[in-house]
């Protein structure tokens, strides 16, 4: 990577974090962001194993588990781009 763009990005990051200070740094803010995406899952997986409609069921604990993963990579990009 060129020089002037590893300057860019520590740069940005360097913002990024002192925005983010107040709340604990980014690694703190995508803990708890991975911490609300837990917690939807669950409801969801709660609210999928209530419904007594087989396909209904499916449907909603087919959108937990895409929850779930968009928020994994979601999460895993941000940690990727910011280094937390």
């Amino acid at each position: 990577m060129p020089t002037w763009l590893e300057h860019g990005a520590h740069a940005v990051r360097g913002a990024i974090e002192t925005a983010l200070g107040p709340w604990g740094g980014a690694a703190a803010v995508i803990d708890a962001y991975e911490a609300a995406v837990g917690s939807t899952v669950a409801a969801q997986q709660d609210a999928a194993r209530s419904i007594a409609v087989g396909p209904l069921r499916a449907l909603v604990a087919l959108g937990a588990d895409l929850t779930r993963d968009i928020g994994a990579v979601q999460a895993s990009a941000a940690r990727w781009v910011l280094d937390a």
